[in-house]
């Protein structure tokens, strides 16, 4: 049986978080920097460029973390970071397995 990367899994879930940091970041400057025009243009850019690391995780996702036993990428895909925990393909009903799971 094949299996998954955990770095993938990793990897997947440092991209969604560092979108959510940006995200943050974005809006308290729009916060402060309601009478600086320089900071509401830095808010504008950092919530444009937070989409990138969001783009990546998607992309990591659907080609990297999808079931390796039928390769459904529509439904079945994992991205658990505890490796005592596996999730089943929706298709083909065979647990996805990482690499450091026995």
């Amino acid at each position: 049986m094949q299996r998954l990367k955990r770095k993938y899994a990793k990897l997947f879930w440092a991209l969604f978080w560092v979108f959510w940091g940006l995200e943050a970041a974005a809006w308290a400057l729009r916060l402060a920097g309601e009478n600086y025009p320089g900071l509401l243009a830095a808010a504008s850019w950092i919530t444009i460029l937070a989409f990138l690391p969001l783009l990546g995780a998607g992309l990591l996702w659907r080609f990297c973390l999808q079931c390796p036993n039928c390769r459904d990428r529509g439904r079945s895909g994992s991205v658990r970071p505890n490796p005592k925990k596996t999730d089943c393909c929706k298709s083909c009903g065979q647990p996805i397995l990482f690499d450091d799971q026995i």
